[in-house]
């Protein structure tokens, strides 16, 4: 019953995006409630949280959720919007995180195997894109290679203009760059997830492992997840009017459907929000949690790819 809620009000966030006469204000409203109370009972975290966020995500969007509300109160929502826009995000947020506290505490004793559990099932969903994201590299480096070959070719022949082989420059070469933005964007979460994103760490390498991990949970809060917020609200923005005004490459052969890569950046970083949400539960397991938990929560957030086995610290590298 509690998983059945959560999908259902998923279910209803989506609908609420294709409008079908229903206010988009209601349908989040009530699928939001319907996770809340699915959370509540004991549902999967992750399934729960999902929804909570997607339903407040859509309603902030949609054009008959946040705004129709904002128009009805007499508010012009532009307005409100370019004074009010972070401080209702981050009560939205604020919202979010004491609920999903009160689902974490309907779990006790359990309660750190529950955000255990939550962050292996994002993980599940961020490497798997990452992984099947990956793939583009394959195609994005025949397009490369076809298109330096077919370049070189001309210089001997320029009969293979006429052919079925040959394709325009310009809509090759924004292919590639589209390939290479969509591989980017969707391996963002997969890359921080395994701790390979490029850090400063003069002062880092030398914490202890619980100063390291304080130092990665309040910068997830304070600066990752805001970050990704607002690249994920202003993005979907973004790639939204480009659809509605049917956006096309400047280059007057180059590729149509613009809009398509436009909205890898909001959906990539939106993965990338997730990875840290994930880190941030292990972060607080680590922290908060029980001794015997710290080791499985470590495989993020306590352990380091700068940290030496004790031998190697003590006696220094095996040398010839």
């Amino acid at each position: 019953m509690p998983l059945l809620l959560c999908l259902a009000g998923i279910a209803l966030s989506i609908l609420a995006l294709f409008g079908l006469g229903i206010p988009a204000y209601v349908l989040c409203a009530v699928g939001f409630i319907l996770c809340v109370i699915g959370g509540l009972m004991r549902a999967r975290l992750s399934l729960a949280l999902a929804g909570m966020v997607f339903a407040a995500f859509v309603f902030a969007i949609t054009p008959d959720g946040f705004s129709a509300i904002l128009e009805m109160m007499d508010v012009n929502p532009r307005g409100f919007f370019r004074v009010y826009d972070g401080a209702s995000g981050f009560i939205g947020a604020l919202l979010i995180l004491a609920l999903t506290l009160l689902m974490v505490r309907r779990h006790a004793p359990a309660s750190f195997e529950t955000m255990l559990g939550a962050s292996d099932d994002i993980d599940r969903i961020v490497v798997g894109v990452g992984k099947i994201a990956a793939w583009l590299f394959i195609p994005m480096m025949i397009v490369i290679f076809y298109d330096v070959s077919q370049r070189k070719m001309l210089d001997f022949d320029n009969n293979i203009i006429d052919s079925a082989f040959y394709f325009d420059s310009t809509k090759l070469q924004e292919l590639q760059w589209h390939l290479h933005s969509v591989l980017f964007l969707l391996c963002l979460g997969f890359a921080y997830r395994y701790d390979a994103h490029v850090r400063i760490e003069l002062v880092r390498d030398r914490m202890k492992p619980r100063t390291r991990v304080w130092m990665e949970f309040a910068g997830i809060v304070a600066f990752l997840l805001t970050y990704c917020y607002l690249i994920v609200e202003f993005g979907w923005v973004f790639a939204s009017k480009s659809y509605e005004i049917g956006e096309v490459s400047a280059a007057q052969t180059g590729l149509s459907h613009r809009w398509v890569v436009k909205s890898m950046l909001p959906i990539g970083f939106a993965f990338l929000f997730a990875a840290g949400l994930s880190a941030a539960f292990r972060c607080a397991v680590f922290l908060f949690g029980p001794a015997h938990l710290q080791a499985e929560s470590g495989d993020y957030a306590g352990t380091h790819h700068a940290d030496l086995p004790e031998d190697v610290a003590s006696k220094g590298p095996i040398t010839d």
